[in-house]
């Protein structure tokens, strides 16, 4: 399997890319303040990376705290809910600025889907292994989390996405 899988080859992204409006809608319904920090992310900036303005807004994986945010987002859940395998999933926001160190996650067999709401205009990418993309609006993108992968925003505004993790 190559850094950037087929979405195809899931039969669950399909039926996720079609609700993209009613998704986009939600994730429009809550305020800034209802983000929080994302749970990996470093509150330093050093080396040329900067992961301050990432924000997650988690509705799986989360605790008590993530049945409240599936409650204010039904659509979202029930999406997310449909996934084989889902490992968690949340609103992932990246504030302009925004470049995570390179990582890589441990859970073998482990894949992540990025369903893009919100792009800006400008730089702003993917890289997983040797290979880089740029999200598409409504067009999942999935990438291998066990590969060394960063991410960023240089571009005008925020970059959210509907991020899912799931074994594959």
């Amino acid at each position: 399997m190559g850094a950037f899988p087929d979405p195809a080859e899931f039969g669950f992204i399909a039926p996720l890319e079609v609700q993209f409006e009613e998704l986009l809608e939600e994730l429009k319904q809550l305020g800034e303040d209802e983000f929080v920090d994302a749970p990996d992310s470093l509150s330093v900036a050093k080396d040329g990376y900067d992961e301050r303005g990432w924000k997650y807004y988690t509705l799986f994986g989360g605790g008590a705290e993530s049945a409240a945010h599936r409650r204010r987002c039904p659509q979202a859940a029930r999406a997310c809910s449909m996934v084989p395998g889902l490992v968690n999933a949340g609103f992932s926001l990246f504030r302009p600025g925004t470049r995570l160190y390179p990582h890589k996650g441990e859970l073998v067999g482990t894949l992540r889907c990025h369903l893009p709401l919100v792009l800006p205009r400008g730089d702003f990418g993917i890289r997983s292994g040797d290979e880089t993309r740029r999200w598409e609006l409504g067009r999942c993108l999935v990438f291998d989390d066990t590969r060394e992968h960063t991410a960023w925003n240089l571009g005008d505004g925020d970059r959210v996405v509907l991020l899912v993790t799931f074994r594959a």
